[in-house]
């Protein structure tokens, strides 16, 4: 059931932006200045989501930081991988560093949640210098493996629900059921994310990986998991890391944070946990101040 709130929850277009990247059109965010920050955000080819899963988030972090975030690549409004082998982790990843070129961040604090922090350790690892610190928020993908934990089955049940064309009802079912309080579920992020929802270039996505999904994303997937795992564990993270996780998520529950931060802590130096209470798998939507506060404390401090 939809719930009206009175947050406001905008999303400045003044602020958005399209590059070319590799021949692919890529939509990202802009605002404010200091040092870089950027933002990377959760779901796969398909997923609806998108930079816009930040709307809470983005003008307090421009009041003190060079903020961006991006449509990753098979997202949002950001072109679709070009060939059926694109539809892997290793074109996300070079996607991305080639969209930190062409905007020519070169340095810069990365925030990534849930696959998006996979994607930021990979950034941090593969590129010497690139992160000055990395946060990983809510991140079932980079976390190791738990054999009482199935991770798909969470999602499997709500695409059991979500049958026929798109509408609001059907795109909120997966952010509602990840909420702990669903007051930061607002009719304007469900709007937007019902627009990316009808975007010809998402039903083509959604096609494509209907195919691809088990057989090229997810086996390229756990093996840049396991390879980021293996550099953790030899030599830690390449800078100053924290994790910052929902105590009540329900899709990546909180023993797999745990069990990460353990790996993290063993070889890097600067290394944080934080749990925050009475909230779900997105924290920076769920508890935006103790967000902010926590990354700037971090970053700045």
């Amino acid at each position: 059931m939809a719930i009206s709130t009175g947050i406001v929850d905008r999303l400045d277009a003044t602020h958005l932006h399209f590059v070319d990247v590799g021949g692919l059109r890529t939509r990202y965010y802009e605002a404010g200045r200091g040092e870089p920050l950027v933002l990377l955000h959760g779901g796969q080819f398909s997923s609806y989501y998108s930079l816009d899963s930040w709307s809470l988030n983005l003008p307090t972090l421009a009041e003190h930081f060079h903020v961006y975030a991006v449509d990753k690549l098979g997202q949002g409004y950001t072109d679709n991988p070009p060939t059926v082998r694109d539809y892997s982790f290793d074109a996300l990843l070079r996607h991305t560093l080639g969209w930190l070129g062409a905007v020519g961040i070169t340095a810069a604090h990365l925030v990534g949640h849930s696959r998006g922090a996979l994607l930021a350790a990979c950034l941090a690892q593969a590129q010497p210098g690139l992160a000055r610190t990395l946060t990983i928020v809510d991140s079932d993908s980079l976390a190791p493996s738990d054999p009482t934990h199935q991770p798909g089955v969470f999602y499997d049940a709500l695409d059991a629900q979500a049958k026929g064309p798109p509408t609001a009802a059907s795109v909120r079912l997966e952010p509602d059921a990840q909420a702990y309080s669903r007051e930061q579920v607002t009719d304007d992020f469900v709007a937007r994310m019902l627009e990316i929802a009808l975007l010809p270039k998402t039903r083509e996505a959604r096609r494509q990986m209907r195919d691809l999904k088990d057989r090229v994303w997810r086996p390229s997937l756990m093996r840049v998991k396991e390879d980021a795992l293996r550099r953790i564990d030899a030599e830690g993270l390449p800078c100053p890391t924290q994790v910052i996780w929902g105590f009540d998520d329900r899709s990546a529950p909180r023993r797999l944070g745990l069990a990460l931060f353990e790996r993290i802590a063993a070889r890097t130096p600067r290394a944080e946990l934080h749990l925050l209470n009475q909230v779900g798998h997105y924290s920076f939507r769920e508890q935006p101040a103790a967000f902010h506060r926590l990354l700037c404390a971090f970053c700045l401090g």
